[in-house]
């Protein structure tokens, strides 16, 4: 709220001078004649927002690097929590406040709204001349398209599996399942050896997007699941519903969660997992480096993908956790993109991998690195199944859709609505999507 004071006692300052100098010739829009490259000399300043506070002072590093290294620009860095960057951005870039770049939600419901309002700037042409085209993996340009034209640069690759104790299953003699029917069965197993099964909670609601993700995925493959994200195929099927039915009815049902799923916050079920209280936690690759810092975790920690449904390929959930953006507003665009080149750049990319925990949307030259079995794990899929990886669904739909899921999931876990009604709902949600013109097409 502090946030949205300050941006509105900038509008009224600058109305009131504004009002008060109505003579005075009006200035040249953001962008372009005031958009031209400085002058030989002068310092242009950048400012740059990012949501890696966790990692503040690896940030300015890179940052200071960049500086020293171009004199004739000045990066100046702010960092946000992702959810207090969400609520101030476009009001923000609207007001003309906002920075020249920064990190943010690549999707339809996040970047895609902030495209269509006219507040970022298309990015084509910087890719092919910057050689972003030849770089960047070219599953992870598609997604930041809406309207014909790109407007991101991906970062923080990331899929969605299952980590589990090393220790506890070697102790118990316990198999990484092979079928549904064999994790249910493992859910068992930790109950009569007096442990969580399962440390999944879903006390903010979105940890059940990732959950339904994995489930979509290996019911229905890759590219029925493409056809409906792009709301060419219906969400009211019964693969649908049979999917939303084993994770959040028969696998609670199971005993597979703690009995207040919906009460307990993700980090508090994280805990559960790199404390010895629970034998597993379905979640995504984010998780990696916390997961291999003894300093954060007490046990051994492996990972395995959802097996196999009713015998279908397994289809690993893939995604983006968030991207560069650039405002269209900049007054600097040519050395704004000067900075996005360098963070991207092949030199960037073991400094994203070992100092800051992310995995950037190129390949990467880890042979000079020391890094944990687990990271190795999580950049050779990502390197290998890349073109094959399937769809992390909340970064692909729009924001009614997403609200569905958020509600709708919990509801069902709670026992309060059906399978069946939560399948409704998400294609009721998805054809309003439709009509509002909110759905990309990522089945090209």
């Amino acid at each position: 709220m502090k946030a949205y004071r300050w941006y509105s006692l900038v509008l009224i300052v600058v109305l009131l001078l504004s009002l008060s100098a109505c003579t005075v010739p009006a200035a040249a829009p953001a962008g372009g004649e005031t958009g031209a490259p400085s002058a030989e000399g002068e310092v242009v300043e950048i400012l740059f927002w990012d949501q890696f506070p966790e990692v503040s002072d690896k940030m300015d590093e890179i940052v200071a690097d960049f500086n020293a290294a171009h004199p004739n620009i000045k990066v100046t860095r702010e960092s946000y929590q992702t959810e207090a960057l969400r609520d101030v951005i476009r009001p923000a870039l609207t007001s003309g406040t906002g920075p020249d770049i920064f990190y943010y939600d690549l999707g339809p419901g996040f970047a895609g709204v902030l495209a269509r309002a006219g507040l970022l700037m298309p990015l084509d042409d910087a890719y092919a001349d910057k050689g972003w085209d030849q770089r960047i993996y070219e599953w992870t340009r598609d997604r930041a398209v809406f309207d014909g034209k790109s407007y991101g640069v991906a970062n923080e690759l990331e899929f969605i599996g299952i980590f589990y104790n090393k220790g506890m299953f070697e102790a118990n003699g316990w198999e990484l399942p092979q079928s549904w029917d064999e994790l249910l069965g493992l859910c068992d197993k930790a109950n009569e050896a007096g442990v969580i099964p399962m440390g999944f909670t879903n006390g903010e609601s979105w940890p059940s997007y990732h959950m339904f993700s994995m489930m979509m995925n290996n019911q229905v493959g890759k590219d029925r699941l493409a056809a409906m994200i792009s709301g060419e195929e219906s969400w009211d099927t019964e693969d649908t519903v049979i999917a939303i039915k084993r994770f959040f009815v028969d696998a609670k049902e199971r005993g597979c969660f703690i009995e207040d799923v919906n009460a307990v916050n993700y980090s508090d079920g994280l805990a559960l997992l790199a404390t010895g209280q629970a034998a597993m936690h379905p979640t995504g690759t984010w998780r990696v480096e916390a997961y291999s810092d003894p300093t954060q975790t007490t046990e051994d920690i492996g990972f395995f993908f959802l097996p196999a449904l009713d015998g279908n390929p397994v289809v690993v959930p893939g995604g983006i956790g968030s991207g560069w953006v650039v405002s269209a507003n900049s007054q600097h665009p040519e050395e704004t993109l000067t900075f996005l080149d360098y963070l991207i750049s092949e030199e960037m990319g073991p400094r994203w991998v070992a100092e800051i925990g992310a995995v950037p949307a190129y390949p990467v030259d880890t042979s000079a690195l020391d890094l944990p079995e687990l990271k190795e794990f999580a950049l050779d899929i990502i390197a290998s199944q890349a073109d094959s990886m399937g769809y992390n669904i909340d970064v692909l739909t729009p924001d009614n859709f997403n609200k569905v899921m958020w509600d709708g999931f919990a509801a069902v876990l709670a026992g309060i609505r059906t399978p069946e009604e939560q399948a409704a709902a998400l294609e009721a949600a998805m054809q309003e999507a439709i009509a509002a013109g909110n759905v990309i097409d990522i089945t090209e």
